[in-house]
């Protein structure tokens, strides 16, 4: 089984999304190995890409997968059936589906195709992570603007409440979960529904990049983009040096495991490491000319989006606001006077700064005197520009 392992084969059954099976070759022995389920697999990668945006739970991901038709995998004495919680965590934290395979504390290369990129599974792991960290469970939304909205006071999150008159009409509020639970000191009084609407719908309207602003916001873009596509490329040499030099460490370090030089848990560690760092750079190597194009153009859509933003949030139905403003904004910070500021996502934190608005304005005047394009972006950094998460759109579905 070590010599298995080592060699990239699976151990035991195969998780699901997989499929055990044998193969015998004409004058060959039996062969036992893994292959894709072609009825479980793409639930399976589209879990992982659904998760990793964020807008689900554990929670709330186990009943979309069950409404998608996900079960089981039968055996001759146990049914299919739909997949428990614990089967659909224990799912989004195996490193099978992106192409390793973990025997006895030890990680290897698998022979079997993986499921999800590198890049999407270790999204996958940090989500996870935040949502343990919050406790936030958002497998129930019973309003547009719940979990969107936070406290101006203390910064807690608002939730959703119901007030009955003495005639029986229900009267929805939001009220700070901080001074609820008492958390904080917080002395904020409860904020009638209909009154927060009105005013994020105001503040959709007040952020608004103005009509003559957006044609110089995307030149300006543009030009950055093309010179850290430029820079990009000459990275590109130094990036496949180092992964050489990681895979020859990784290498090395599994034949100091087995010549006794290396325990275990450190062996784990540093396998862990080498991964993370080699999923990082596989990306970036990969990435291409492709990706950039495609980014510049969700970039683009983005920009159009938040020129736009508040006739096209006037016009959608709740459950697209709730997406709109899980796009636009990390919050929307609500001030004991009942207005409204927001924390932009990426990229609209940087389409929504107005410093950024002013820069693009005096640089197209400069690039229109002198008739060519400077080059040359003084003041948009590149963390500003692309930000952590990468240069996509937090959520696809706008």
């Amino acid at each position: 089984m070590n010599q298995k392992a080592l060699n990239g084969g699976t151990n035991g059954k195969a998780p699901m999304g997989y499929l055990n099976v044998t193969r015998r070759d004409e004058l060959g022995p039996e062969v036992r190995t893994v292959e894709i389920d072609p009825e479980r697999a793409p639930l399976v990668k589209w879990a992982f890409e659904a998760y990793a945006t964020g807008n689900y739970s554990t929670i709330s991901l186990r009943e979309e997968l069950i409404d998608r038709g996900l079960t089981t995998v039968p055996t001759p004495k146990r049914p299919s059936k739909t997949p428990v919680l614990s089967t659909i965590h224990k799912m989004l934290t195996n490193p099978y589906y992106k192409g390793s395979v973990r025997f006895r504390g030890a990680s290897y290369d698998g022979l079997h195709e993986p499921l999800v990129a590198p890049e999407v599974w270790y999204r996958v792991q940090a989500v996870l992570t935040a949502h343990q960290t919050s406790g936030e469970k958002t497998q129930s939304h019973d309003h547009y603007l719940k979990g969107t909205l936070y406290c101006g006071q203390c910064g807690s999150r608002l939730t959703l409440t119901n007030a009955k008159s003495r005639r029986g009409v229900v009267y929805p509020y939001f009220m700070c979960t901080g001074r609820h639970a008492k958390r904080t000191n917080c002395e904020r009084k409860s904020m009638f529904v209909p009154d927060i609407e009105a005013a994020v719908e105001d503040y959709y309207r007040r952020i608004q990049i103005p009509e003559h602003v957006l044609p110089a916001l995307r030149e300006l873009v543009t030009s950055e983009f093309d010179r850290l596509h430029e820079v990009a490329r000459q990275e590109a040499h130094a990036y496949k040096i180092e992964r050489d030099t990681l895979r020859d460490e990784r290498q090395k370090l599994r034949q100091a495991h087995y010549a006794g030089a290396v325990p275990l848990d450190l062996l784990g560690s540093e396998q862990d490491r080498i991964a993370r760092r080699l999923a990082f750079l596989d990306a970036q190597i990969s990435a291409g000319d492709i990706e950039y194009e495609q980014a510049k153009a969700h970039l683009d859509d983005c920009l159009a989006l938040a020129g736009d933003m508040h006739a096209i949030y006037m016009s959608i139905d709740d459950s697209l606001r709730r997406i709109a403003n899980q796009a636009f904004f990390d919050k929307l910070i609500v001030f004991d006077d009942d207005t409204i500021d927001g924390d932009p996502g990426v990229p609209f934190n940087v389409f929504f700064n107005p410093d950024v608005q002013t820069l693009a304005v005096r640089h197209q005047g400069r690039t229109a005197e002198s008739g060519t394009q400077t080059g040359d972006v003084v003041g948009l950094n590149n963390d500003l520009l692309v930000g952590p998460e990468g240069l996509e759109p937090p959520t696809p579905s706008v």
